[in-house]
């Protein structure tokens, strides 16, 4: 059987096996490569060889920085210094509220939680925070999510991020280059943004809900409530401040990131942390978010190793070149783009990961890079998987906000495919998309 043939029924079956959620998909991006090479003729040895070397890859550019960026964000958000800073937020708009600064700090709020790169934990800060201005300005809760989920999708470029560092696997490149790359794009959500706070403050008059609401009641309960045994609040500038340092060392390259992160866990660990007592508790936290980041990136390498080393990605490009007009075939990487949101909104978003080998190898005949071929999608498929059943984030937010999954994607689904067409032409436009 030919590589093509075979690495179309690879492809279909880990959608298949997404869509019916039979095995964790960890498992199935093992298994199922290994099966394929060995019907393409090649043993064990040469499969274990490519899968190796595969994992090898990913850990050095994306595992190590993954793993010591989680144990710096989890101390960072058991300090509370991003509850800190989502207060003084909230405190520069104490008094009487508009709409319009509803959907910003709304917005805000959602950017800064998305600075922990986990999308759920951007909910879990911004909903119970605001949930009571929604309540009384009568703001529909599908409409504050949509707002939400594209702040967390302009995000997805930290190179801590999942989307980032699985991404940058399939592409073969580091994720400060990818992260570096899809700065211009994620800028290309601000106008965007803005569309949205107008067409949501159109429909929000139109359906009679208040424009102006007092807020100063809500504002004096926040500042009463409690914190938990391991905040930090008299450290908040410190914690601030080498935050910051850490942002710019990353931005700048100028040491490899898992050491930046190394030495910022243990600076943070020493200052707010002395006590030995605490550390294991904090270090099990981090742990057990990345147990499923790590198995996710492995189950990837044995995707790529034997997707790439077998031959089926150049063999699918070339017979997809051969067939599909070259017009077409430049550009197929944005066409499937600005598809995703309507498909993903019916189908896991697994399909277009197993696609970006293939749409790599292709746009590499037309001078495109990896990361320019990925480009528009690494942010923009949050929009997509924001607006899809198949997340399980989709359904940490509808249950904080009490809405029903599928009345929500509907919505989200129609808003979104505008907003990720208007980002993707934005892009074009300024080059940020090639």
């Amino acid at each position: 059987m030919s590589p093509t043939v075979i690495a179309m029924i690879m492809v279909a079956v880990i959608i298949a096996s997404a869509f019916f959620k039979k095995l964790p998909n960890q498992f199935v991006l093992c298994i199922v490569p290994i099966i394929c090479g060995l019907a393409l003729g090649f043993n064990i040895g040469d499969l274990a060889d490519m899968i190796i070397d595969q994992v090898n890859t990913s850990m050095k550019s994306a595992g190590y920085m993954v793993l010591f960026a989680m144990i710096y964000f989890t101390l960072l958000t058991e300090t509370e210094m991003f509850d800190i800073l989502i207060q003084k937020f909230l405190r520069l708009s104490s008094g009487r509220l508009h709409l319009y600064a509803v959907m910003i700090i709304t917005s805000l709020i959602a950017a800064v939680g998305m600075l922990t790169a986990t999308v759920a934990t951007s909910y879990l800060i911004v909903f119970p925070i605001m949930l009571p201005i929604y309540k009384k300005m009568k703001f529909d809760y599908r409409s504050a999510m949509i707002i939400a989920q594209t702040a967390i999708a302009a995000m997805c470029f930290v190179p801590w991020g999942i989307a980032v560092v699985n991404s940058s696997v399939f592409a073969g490149v580091d994720p400060l280059e990818l992260s570096h790359r899809l700065i211009p794009v994620a800028l290309c959500f601000i106008p965007a943004i803005i569309l949205q706070w107008i067409y949501f403050a159109y429909e929000h008059k139109k359906s009679g809900g208040l424009m102006v609401v007092d807020w100063s009641a809500e504002a004096d309960k926040d500042t009463e409530r409690t914190r938990n045994e391991l905040a930090r609040p008299n450290l908040f500038w410190f914690n601030l401040i080498l935050f910051l340092i850490v942002i710019f060392l990353l931005a700048k390259s100028v040491v490899p990131s898992y050491i930046v992160f190394i030495f910022a866990s243990a600076i943070t660990i020493l200052a707010n942390y002395p006590n030995a007592g605490d550390h294991q508790k904090l270090i099990a936290k981090a742990g057990g978010r990345f147990f499923g980041t790590i198995q996710m990136l492995i189950g990837i390498s044995f995707f790529i190793g034997i997707f790439r080393g077998t031959g089926m990605v150049e063999s699918l490009a070339v017979s997809i070149t051969a067939n599909v007009p070259e017009v077409l075939t430049r550009y197929i990487h944005i066409i499937l783009a600005m598809s995703m949101v309507l498909v993903i909104r019916f189908i896991p978003n697994q399909i277009y990961n197993s696609m970006y080998p293939v749409l790599i190898s292709i746009g590499s005949r037309f001078g495109l890079t990896g990361t320019d071929v990925i480009a528009p999608f690494v942010c923009n498929m949050s929009l997509a998987t924001g607006s899809s059943p198949f997340t399980s984030t989709t359904h940490v937010g509808t249950g904080l906000l009490d809405l029903d999954v599928n009345a929500y994607c509907n919505k989200s689904a129609k808003v979104q495919f505008v907003t990720n067409i208007v980002i993707i032409f934005i892009a074009i436009a300024v080059g940020a998309v090639r």
